[in-house]
């Protein structure tokens, strides 16, 4: 496996959320729970963002304690491996008001990379 550096890895992550945000812009809960194409796509990212975590070096998510790490990554596990069991109430909230804050504060540390040629 190729190493990227972290400023491609947090890249991926800001284009996974505005995927996201492009499928569910104007969409209702109930619009979104019932386009199963819309689901499995915000899933499928979700599930991205999850795993871009894990490509970051301890010392990016060190140097960030205000991005909760291991509750995306947790997310990204559950959504894995208990995929039987995935909550859309759930996914619809982290869509609608976790994603908007996390999109904020990884475009921070995204400038930050950049600005280290990282």
């Amino acid at each position: 496996m190729s190493k990227r550096v972290p400023s491609l890895v947090i890249g991926d992550i800001l284009q996974c959320i505005s995927h996201i945000q492009t499928y569910t812009t104007d969409l209702s809960f109930d619009d979104f729970c019932s386009n199963f194409m819309v689901v499995e796509a915000c899933l499928y990212n979700i599930q991205v963002i999850g795993e871009a975590t894990a490509h970051l070096p301890e010392d990016v998510k060190e140097g960030n304690p205000q991005i909760p790490w291991s509750l995306i990554k947790g997310m990204r596990n559950r959504l894995i491996h208990e995929y039987f069991g995935t909550d859309l109430p759930v996914v619809w909230n982290v869509i609608r008001n976790d994603l908007p804050a996390l999109q904020t504060e990884m475009l921070a540390v995204y400038k930050k990379l950049q600005a280290l040629n990282r």
